[in-house]
């Protein structure tokens, strides 16, 4: 069975697995859900985050495994898992984009965000004052993450959220063919997600292919359809 390494989206921590983490394991495979630099339980200061930071966080996870890993990316967490890919090629079996930031080598996460400057991820975010943290207005929250959300679990995630360091969003991929580019790679597409509209997902998936699977749900599917997520998950450990 597989080895997953489950990485959050800005603001989350490793909790936002908690439905999916039970479900793959009763299928026989291993997971992990870590708290990536400042977020989560994770007492990092914020202006000491740094994508590298994050990349170091998932790369000691990954070499204290026997056999390599399948990375999930959820949101921003597209970003870091891109970046873990080109530092740890060999210990990095597949990469799984779940309705994720997927910027090519050059880019940033800003960039493709800014190239739909309506959208209501935009208009919600908050930068704190001294913009190394950014936040995302509580009004706006339940739409733009947990649209179809159970409102239990929509509650107790709103409670956990955290500021979100800058500095993953604004670092420029370093990507090579050679190395990221041999890693095979899954985008999970989320149809309704008020955060990562479809038609930005597919821009990115036409700028870096990747094998897609649709899932006619929200930002959150880990919440709102973890039984049919955990199954597209177990069939690509399967492929």
């Amino acid at each position: 069975m597989a080895q997953f390494i489950l990485v959050h989206g800005a603001g989350h921590g490793g909790w936002c697995w908690e439905r999916i983490a039970p479900l793959l394991t009763a299928r026989g495979h291993t997971v992990e859900a870590p708290d990536l630099p400042g977020l989560g339980a994770d007492a990092t200061p914020p202006a000491c985050v740094s994508l590298s930071s994050n990349v170091q966080v998932i790369a000691r996870l990954l070499d204290a495994r026997a056999e390599p890993a399948i990375l999930v990316g959820h949101s921003l967490g597209g970003i870091t898992i891109g970046a873990v890919a080109e530092a740890r090629r060999k210990r990095v079996s597949a990469l799984v984009y779940l309705t994720a930031i997927m910027p090519p080598n050059g880019r940033t996460g800003r960039d493709m965000t800014l190239t739909e400057p309506d959208a209501l991820i935009r208009r919600a975010i908050e930068m704190s004052g001294d913009g190394s943290t950014y936040t995302f207005a509580r009004a706006h929250v339940p739409t733009l993450f947990y649209n179809d959300v159970p409102p239990e679990d929509r509650f107790r995630a709103i409670e956990r959220l955290r500021p979100q360091p800058t500095a993953i969003s604004a670092t420029p991929m370093s990507l090579t063919d050679e190395r990221y580019g041999s890693v095979p790679r899954w985008y999970i597409e989320c149809t309704r997600d008020n955060a990562i509209s479809i038609d930005l997902q597919r821009r990115m998936q036409a700028a870096l292919p990747c094998r897609s699977i649709t899932m006619d749900c929200g930002h959150s599917p880990f919440y709102s359809h973890p039984d049919e997520l955990a199954d597209h998950l177990d069939s690509i450990a399967r492929a």
